[in-house]
């Protein structure tokens, strides 16, 4: 399954770090891989989201989760959605995106 879940999260990096670090003070992306999708449970969320069905990339916002009937979604794609979504505060979203990997046997 390609279709990788991804949770985004800002953090602050506050100044005393930045200085230490000799970066730029504000905020941080974090970007965690949580689990993978089924084509079927993409392919749902874009319908239920308005996204375009050709669309290799999106994002969702907590606000939308709570609209999606989750309950449509094979098990295994509905437990790894719920387990991400239950990490989600006010400063992260989830992100799905199209990753092929090819192989080489």
């Amino acid at each position: 399954m390609p279709w990788k879940l991804y949770r985004l999260k800002f953090e602050d990096y506050p100044e005393y770090s930045a200085r230490i670090t000799g970066h730029f003070a504000g905020d941080m992306l974090i970007i965690e891989e949580e689990g993978e999708l089924s084509e079927e449970a993409v392919n749902f969320l874009k319908e239920a989201l308005g996204v375009e069905s050709d669309t290799r990339k999106f994002d969702i916002e907590p606000k939308d989760i709570m609209k999606l009937p989750l309950d449509k979604l094979p098990k295994g794609d509905r437990q790894t959605l719920l387990a991400t979504a239950e990490k989600l505060d006010s400063e992260s979203k989830l992100h799905i995106e199209y990753r092929y990997q090819p192989s080489f046997d």
